[in-house]
């Protein structure tokens, strides 16, 4: 079972929220970046004792079921060391790692859930924000974009699996989620291929895929009790990618969830070129043998992979690489949005940022200063006044009815809200189990049925877009609702239940 329900193929432009200002071990958490990877990540900043600031990292993390179970610390640190083993133009590097409950989380400042993995901040967009953005255009991918950056990444990937240790023994790296939100494009142009360590530590120490991306992994990988998978298990990952960056399109997607899951267990997918005519047989050979269903039939290394793409391209454009990826992003996102994500503030002017906006909140409503002077009332006006019996009656009569429809929607909407939130305690236990021990916070969530007995959850508050916040939604968006329709309930998840 996927920790994300397939096919959650997250398709959505990020904006940066309020800065979170979290203290983490020696980094301070100043924005989430829900898009990067499978699992999100937090954009922040180390900072030393004497409080000078030593730049910025991104903080990956696996949810704390992982972090409790037995032996999980040394399952995180083994595959840790092998990540920070790879070094390659094409992958983005591993810095550091902690486990543990960082100094002052006594004091109310937010607890670490998961096992954290620092990886370098290379200011960029993931290829799935970008299949977003065109996507919201009307647009695609330039092709000859689109193969010379799958041809990058697959650079990195082979770079990976040949990686040895320090005294030349293949270190057997696999990275098990290859996928969109995992190839990263820096606004300088620069291809990397994030999320080493994470997926394989969260396949050895969940006990079983939990990948956002289901369609990324091959059908041998997601049979019932199936671990035995090798290099091939990424080359199809990466064929996948290359079918959405040429497409824009899931390859796996149905009308129903259920024939979308099948057919990734089996890898059934239409050529590109149904999707996009224009890429002819040739691309189709290329991508549908990258994500062949049986292992024997891909490419036998993803080196081979980009020859392929790079000889293709060739052929249609050999103009593209950094400067035309560099211009592709200015254009599509803009330099406003460039510029926010690239230049961070420090640390003094969040602060002063944040606490800025919190006075501004703790202001009193306009209706309630009593300093301003009311406009004086118009003049030359003559206020109209029925004095007909007959029109007061019809309006007590109007009056009365609205009354008795007012009272009965209300009732309704208790009666709905008890239905819904006594639905909700049934999932206490599972959702519970997402938050970390010690966290006494209650966490709001909220939920909007569908009228089919299906509810859409979504956490708020400080936790929202976390892993324990997906985790949460996960166990209530799943339970069987009433049949009906109505306003959003808020319900609430903590050791003492909804």
């Amino acid at each position: 079972m996927s920790f994300l329900l397939y096919p959650t193929r997250e398709r959505t432009v990020f904006q940066d929220g309020a800065p979170l200002l979290w203290q983490l071990g020696p980094y301070v958490a100043v924005f989430q970046r829900p898009e990067l990877g499978t699992t999100g990540a937090l954009l922040a900043r180390r900072v030393e004792e004497d409080g000078a600031e030593r730049g910025d990292v991104l903080i990956h993390q696996l949810p704390s079921g992982s972090a409790l179970k037995q032996g999980g610390a040394e399952v995180f640190h083994e595959e840790w060391r092998r990540a920070t083993r790879l070094d390659h133009p094409n992958i983005l590097r591993t810095l550091d790692t902690w486990l543990g409950t960082p100094p002052g989380a006594e004091d109310g400042s937010p607890r670490p859930l998961f096992f954290q993995l620092i990886t370098e901040y290379v200011p960029g967009e993931t290829l799935s924000t970008v299949l977003a953005a065109l996507e919201a255009k009307g647009a695609r991918l330039p092709v000859p974009l689109a193969l010379s950056i799958v041809a990058q990444v697959a650079h990195g990937l082979h770079a990976a699996h040949e990686a040895t240790d320090a005294e030349g023994k293949p270190l057997e790296v696999l990275h098990r989620d290859v996928a969109p939100a995992h190839v990263l494009l820096g606004y300088d142009g620069g291809v990397k291929l994030s999320g080493f360590g994470i997926a394989r530590t969260a396949v050895r120490l969940m006990g079983g895929p939990i990948f956002k991306h289901v369609g990324s992994q091959p059908p041998e990988a997601q049979r019932k009790g199936s671990g035995l998978v090798d290099r091939r298990a990424d080359v199809y990952g990466l064929g996948v990618t290359l079918y959405e960056a040429l497409t824009g399109a899931d390859p796996f997607r149905r009308p129903l969830d259920y024939d979308s899951l099948k057919a990734a267990m089996v890898g059934e997918a239409p050529p590109p070129s149904q999707h996009r005519p224009e890429l002819g047989p040739s691309v189709d050979a290329v991508v549908m043998r990258a994500m062949a269903p049986k292992a024997g039939d891909r490419y036998a290394t993803a080196a081979e992979l980009a020859k392929e793409l790079e000889e293709l391209r060739a052929t249609l454009a050999p103009g593209h690489g950094r400067e035309e990826l560099a211009a592709f992003l200015r254009e599509l996102f803009g330099e406003e949005r460039i510029r926010a994500r690239t230049r961070i503030p420090t640390l003094a002017e969040l602060r002063a940022r944040a606490e800025a906006a919190a006075a501004l909140e703790a202001l009193p409503p306009a209706s309630e200063q009593t300093d301003e002077v009311a406009p004086p009332p118009p003049t030359g006006l003559k206020r109209f006044v029925p004095h007909s019996r007959l029109m007061i009656l019809y309006g007590g009569f109007l009056l009365l009815i609205v009354s008795a429809v007012l009272s009965r929607v209300a009732k309704t909407r208790e009666s709905f809200v008890e239905e819904v939130t006594e639905v909700a305690r049934t999932g206490r236990e599972r959702a519970v189990t997402c938050l970390a021990r010690g966290v006494g916070e209650r966490v709001p969530v909220q939920l909007t049925l569908d009228g089919q007995g299906h509810a859409e959850a979504k956490v708020a508050g400080p936790l929202a877009g976390t892993v324990a916040a997906r985790c949460i939604e996960e166990a209530m968006a799943g339970l069987p609702y009433p049949r009906k329709r109505g306003l959003p309930v808020t319900v609430e998840v903590a050791a003492d239940g909804p």
